[in-house]
């Protein structure tokens, strides 16, 4: 884990650090798996390609909801919170994707005494290609209390 970022040591349009995840077979299945998610588009080629339509079989959205969790949980540190997540699926996330999971500091806000950081996500693929786009808030300590 990184060290601890304070609200105060970030600025509106700062990018924080990004996570890269690999998409294969074997992390698709065992994410299904443990999520009890039997849906054959995950884990059955054929039928994902030629019942459905599909390029391939694919990552389930769930697994970019959790990649943007961690990325987010990295950055704040042990005394960060995590508020608020939102994503929308817009393309595939299959097998020899190489994602790059970001995010960039929209909005700074004390309320209550607290930190909040607003961001914008993303994950964008090895073709630049952006597949799932998000929003997040977080909650940041503070140096001093106001």
């Amino acid at each position: 884990m990184r060290s601890q970022v304070y609200f105060e040591d970030v600025s509106v349009g700062e990018e924080i650090p990004s996570l890269t995840k690999d998409v294969n077979t074997v992390n698709i299945l065992m994410y299904v798996a443990a999520v009890w998610l039997m849906d054959r588009i995950h884990f059955d080629h054929p039928y994902a390609v030629k019942r459905r339509g599909l390029p391939d079989i694919v990552a389930p959205g769930n697994m970019a909801g959790d990649y943007y969790v961690q990325l987010l949980s990295d950055w704040a540190g042990e005394k960060g919170r995590l508020r608020k997540v939102g994503l929308q699926f817009r393309n595939f996330m299959t097998p020899g994707n190489v994602l790059t999971c970001g995010g960039r500091v929209t909005a700074k806000t004390v309320e209550d005494g607290k930190g909040r950081v607003d961001l914008d996500l993303w994950i964008r693929n090895q073709d630049g290609v952006v597949c799932v786009p998000g929003k997040g808030v977080v909650e940041l300590p503070m140096r001093a209390a106001k």
